[in-house]
């Protein structure tokens, strides 16, 4: 099954590719003009009044954090990515403990020991202060949503091909000892991360000592019981903790005037906002907020601090079909950086039985894109092209992958 849908994904891309073109070009020209406005204000670097703000950010930031924190800048400014990669080290990736038996490395967080690694709290003595960053920041989000796609196509591709290289008969072996391949051009949420972090430090170099990579466990059933178990085991790097750890994303801790909060990225679920959590749920709290507003179905997300352990900040999310409400609930573990993303959120991945490679707009609108599933049965591959179409219409079309064996016929 790999193999068939490998040798026919190259075709489905080439053959597919004006359509996402033409979608992008109608998603781009459906933005708004405040939020056209709103990203020139920032990213057009002949303003003189952008720059002059950045800058004044910049320097507010850097006497913050001279006021503030133990570890003062110094020496050169580490390099977080180049042009085609990220630099590992920098965001503190390594490789989990993987147990016999285990279908995964163990998820593993920083020390709080570790100075070297060691995030800090930012903090302001306004919420003004704190709004003018938000702002660039949220702007930044925008500009890479829209130039960056959810892409776990490719992912999938690539291991096949690496495997297919290999002298290894076993899969899952070679699946154990696979070096994934983490690039600027394919992305899933892991490297969506890592990109809105790297875009923020190019101007604002100070936050590279508070922005940091965090876990997520999606649809907790129980959140005290997920916590207390966990606990129970010797916390949730234990071998016997029953954790997933699906999903990753960026946090900041704040503080202003006093007031304990985080700033939450997650690009990887094409939230175009810097969402703001406070402790006390008063304003700059970002409370609900609609992401994705559809003829059948809206999704609204709000993010509170756990009120069994403030370790954690709860993502809830509601589902609206008509008259009738569900709503789900995950944990981001915000104590600690994740330092294990790759290792195993992304290796976790390469099985998952559904793939898609998707385009969104400013806001995190996702307009365009295909999706597959991985069936055994090759006769029965199939993937889905979807785009918006005109009048709010989303266009979508089903096509089995054995009709690219002919391309004549296309």
């Amino acid at each position: 099954a790999a193999a068939a849908t490998t040798t026919t994904i190259d075709s489905k891309i080439k053959n597919v590719e004006n359509k996402m073109v033409e979608a992008v070009v109608a998603g781009a020209i459906a933005f708004d003009s405040d939020t056209i406005r709103n990203i020139d204000k920032v990213d057009n670097v002949t303003s003189s009044a952008s720059m002059e703000r950045c800058s004044n950010i910049r320097k507010l930031l850097e006497e913050q954090h001279r006021k503030w924190w133990r570890n003062q800048m110094h020496g050169q400014q580490e390099w977080w990515a180049d042009d085609d990669s990220y630099n590992l080290t920098a965001f503190n990736q390594i490789n989990g403990i993987w147990p016999l038996g285990h279908p995964l490395p163990l998820p593993d967080w920083a020390a709080g020991c570790d100075d070297e690694y060691a995030k800090g709290v930012l903090h302001f003595d306004s919420v003004w202060e704190y709004e003018d960053l938000n702002a660039i920041i949220e702007t930044k989000l925008h500009r890479m949503l829209e130039e960056t796609h959810y892409d776990t196509v490719n992912l999938f591709v690539d291991f096949y091909r690496a495997f297919k290289r290999t002298r290894r008969s076993d899969l899952k072996s070679f699946f154990q000892f696979y070096d994934l391949p983490i690039n600027r051009r394919h992305h899933m949420c892991v490297s969506l991360a890592m990109e809105i972090v790297t875009r923020i430090i190019e101007i604002f170099p100070v936050l590279q000592h508070y922005l940091y990579l965090v876990s997520c466990e999606e649809q907790v059933m129980s959140q005290s019981d997920y916590i207390e178990s966990t606990d129970e085991v010797g916390g949730l790097n234990s071998p016997h903790a029953n954790v997933e750890k699906e999903h990753a994303m960026v946090a900041m801790k704040i503080s202003i005037a006093g007031r304990e909060g985080v700033m939450i990225l997650d690009p990887g679920y094409h939230i175009g906002r810097a969402v703001t959590v406070m402790s006390d749920q008063m304003y700059p709290h970002t409370g609900w907020f609609t992401q994705s507003k559809e003829a059948r179905l809206q999704r609204d997300y709000c993010y509170n601090y756990c009120l069994q352990n403030k370790k954690f900040v709860e993502w809830m999310e509601r589902e609206t079909r008509g008259d009738e409400q569900s709503f789900k609930s995950s944990l981001i573990y915000v104590e600690q950086p994740y330092v294990t993303a790759i290792d195993v959120t992304v290796r976790r991945n390469l099985v998952y039985n559904f793939r898609s490679l998707l385009s969104r707009d400013a806001k995190g609108r996702v307009f365009a894109g295909i999706y597959l599933p991985v069936v055994p049965n090759c006769n029965e591959s199939h993937f889905t092209l979807f785009y918006d179409g005109p009048n709010d219409q989303r266009i979508k079309v089903k096509f089995m992958f054995n009709v690219f064996k002919h391309p004549g016929k296309v």
